[in-house]
């Protein structure tokens, strides 16, 4: 048996993922590269309440804000300082690219501010809702982080200079802080690298490569219980996402060949696993994923995968040919297998190299995919007492701007699984969902996407390179149905009407459509119209879009492992979108009952504040040592200077 060790690492390791600032808090995170800004955070759901923990390598003053688009115009902000004993936090809200002016309601709690080996460090705390128009809530999804700080503290509440440092990045806050939550890893644990060998990047735009890999060998099986990925440094940019997939073949033959996964070089039995079952999945941005703790991905042993095949996104929009790479993905498993097994499930829109049912004009801002998994699928697919949902993974390319999955059962639509309104491309992170859901045979699952296509001048396709466009969710269940994937498509005859009706309008170039004489011939001449000879400008060419786009015809696969179709193909063929006689209410929440502080704001010129801006529960005096400051006593001495300025 042969080893391949320059792809395998196996050794033991300590996993703790706390930084030791952060103790008490459940997630934290470094905001740049450079590690002078730490984030902290912990979510209190009885009193929908989240706490931030921030420290930043400054004595001067720290701004934090939530942003609706990663910029800094229409930010809900916060700064804070330590001066002379005492911490100030400051409710803002950014209008422009400008220091933001003062909340007039401070929606804000101060909980402690200190300052020790150069470093400030606030701890603060608000609701999740929104409590006023200048507040953003924190919602499912992707949050976009703005984050700034200066080396001096404001002369004066009222005058606070520029930033030295500032930087934005995406975080899912709400993730893992609800019932389904990663397990405490803190201890020992056997790890294994997946890596490509040294890969000769192609000075292409878009590359998927594909590595056949074999896993360790366990004679009674293991559960992988962490992965995350391994990524060259300086090709963090360039590495767009990595999936394994199961391999149930004898690939060993063949652990040394590997390629452009559509290369005809490739050998058919290692492209016919790619695509398949996903064991692990990680794109840009993610930070890695824990399983909870009753909870594991299964391999090795009698029905485990034991090999894999690695396919690796490159993305190399300057086309350079100097990469060599050798990204890959590390997992981390015990031996000590978990209560439950777990599966990866893809749903979605179907995904190919000219993926042309999924057209996109351009220069609109709100499309709408709906893609649905039908309950003749799941009814056939999955065990009588259904799956249960603890994790997702939602994904589409730079157009797309919200995704969300929809849970239909009976006609009655039950809440969303899972709903992103904040898409990053450039973070995405499997998500720990707050509670599990459960799906259950006959069940109705539909994903939709929508995309921004604004500014682009050209029609946009479904496909795997990042300027085409997928939509996709892969939900991570337990136990393990026969369902692998359940994608589907608007029919291609639908699509054949609008393009026949582009010709007959003039708004398509003429193709060898109409002298085609078998079907693969027609396809090629709409995939040339849809790729090179559309004509959006006009409004007779949107309208028939338009029907074509709101067809409620789909075609679905329905597969297991290997590909398999799991009904019969008169019926796993074409089918409408589910009739929901009882939709979910989707009005958005209201703003928060009831807010965390009292209201005020700075007297101009004076440089104080009034009752609700400043508090200090701990602080530090120039030595680093801590002291105690209650906060009554700040309260009533606030109370007090406020009432002898009524008799200034």
């Amino acid at each position: 048996m042969t080893m391949i060790f320059s792809l395998l690492l196996l050794g033991l390791i300590s996993t703790a993922l706390t930084d030791h600032h952060c103790q008490g808090y459940d997630h934290t995170r470094y905001l740049d590269t450079d590690k002078t800004y730490l984030l902290c955070w912990k979510v209190d759901w009885p009193t929908e309440t989240i706490t931030f923990k921030v420290q930043a390598d400054t004595l001067g003053w720290v701004g934090f804000g939530i942003s609706p688009d990663g910029h800094m115009p229409g930010s809900d902000m916060v700064i804070g300082w330590q001066k002379s004993g005492s911490g100030y936090l400051q409710d803002r809200f950014a209008t422009d690219r400008v220091m933001p002016p003062v909340d007039e309601k401070q929606n804000v709690e101060l909980l402690s501010s200190s300052e020790s080996d150069g470093k400030t460090t606030l701890e603060f705390r608000r609701k999740l809702q929104a409590c006023e128009p200048k507040d953003l809530p924190i919602e499912s999804g992707t949050t976009r982080i703005v984050w700034s700080y200066n080396y001096a503290d404001p002369t004066s509440v009222d005058s606070v200079p520029i930033h030295d440092k500032k930087g934005s990045t995406s975080i899912g806050l709400l993730s893992g802080t609800g019932s389904v939550q990663a397990a405490d890893l803190t201890g020992t644990y056997e790890h294994y690298d997946l890596l490509n060998k040294n890969v000769s990047v192609p000075s292409v735009d878009t590359t998927y490569w594909c590595q056949p890999l074999k896993l360790p060998v366990i004679a009674n099986g293991a559960h992988i219980i962490r992965y995350e990925p391994v990524i060259q440094p300086g090709h963090e940019i360039l590495v767009h996402h990595i999936l394994a997939y199961e391999c149930n073949a004898d690939i060993d033959p063949y652990l040394n060949v590997a390629g452009s996964c559509d290369s005809g070089s490739l050998p058919g039995v290692v492209r016919r696993c790619r695509g398949g079952q996903p064991l692990l999945a990680w794109a840009v941005g993610g930070q890695g994923t824990t399983l909870p703790a009753d909870i594991g991905l299964p391999f090795s042993g009698t029905n485990g995968p034991k090999y894999v095949v690695m396919e690796t996104h490159y993305n190399n929009p300057q086309m350079k040919a100097d990469f060599i790479d050798a990204s890959g993905m590390r997992m981390y498993y015990t031996q000590s297998k978990r209560k439950y097994d777990a599966q990866i499930l893809e749903f979605g829109h179907k995904v190919s190299t000219n993926e042309i049912e999924l057209l996109l004009p351009p220069r609109m801002s709100n499309i709408v995919t709906e893609n649905l998994c039908p309950g003749v699928c799941t009814q056939q697919a999955l065990p009588s007492g259904g799956v249960n949902v603890f994790a997702t993974f939602l994904h589409s390319h730079t157009a797309g701007k919200r995704i969300w999955v929809k849970h239909i059962r009976n006609s009655t639509e039950l809440p969303e699984i899972d709903r992103n309104d904040h898409y990053d491309f450039n973070f995405q992170d499997i998500t720990l969902l707050r509670r599990e859901t459960n799906i259950q045979p006959g069940d109705d699952i539909q994903v939709f996407c929508d995309y921004d296509t604004s500014k682009r001048a050209e029609v946009t396709i479904g496909g795997l390179g990042t300027m085409n466009e997928m939509c996709l969710a892969y939900l991570f269940v337990y136990p393990v149905p026969r369902l692998r994937t359940c994608l589907s498509q608007i029919p291609y005859d639908d699509l054949t009407v609008f393009i026949q009706d582009a010709y007959s309008n003039g708004w398509a170039s003429a193709t060898d459509y109409n002298s085609a004489t078998n079907n693969y011939e027609r396809r090629s001449a709409v995939t040339q119209t849809v790729k090179n000879g559309l004509d959006f400008t006009s409004e007779q060419s949107r309208s028939s879009w338009r029907q074509f786009w709101n067809s409620r015809n789909r075609q679905f696969d329905c597969q297991g492992l290997n590909h398999v179709d799991l009904l019969p193909f008169n019926v796993d063929d074409e089918i409408t979108l589910p009739n929901v006689t009882q939709p979910l209410n989707t009005a958005p929440p209201p703003m928060a009952s009831s807010c965390l502080t009292a209201t005020g704001k700075p007297r101009p010129g004076t440089g104080q504040l009034n009752t609700g801006i400043v508090a200090t529960v701990e602080t530090t005096d120039g030595n680093g040592s801590h002291v105690q400051s209650a906060s009554l006593v700040l309260l009533a001495l606030s109370l007090l200077v406020f009432t002898l300025r009524q008799f200034d």
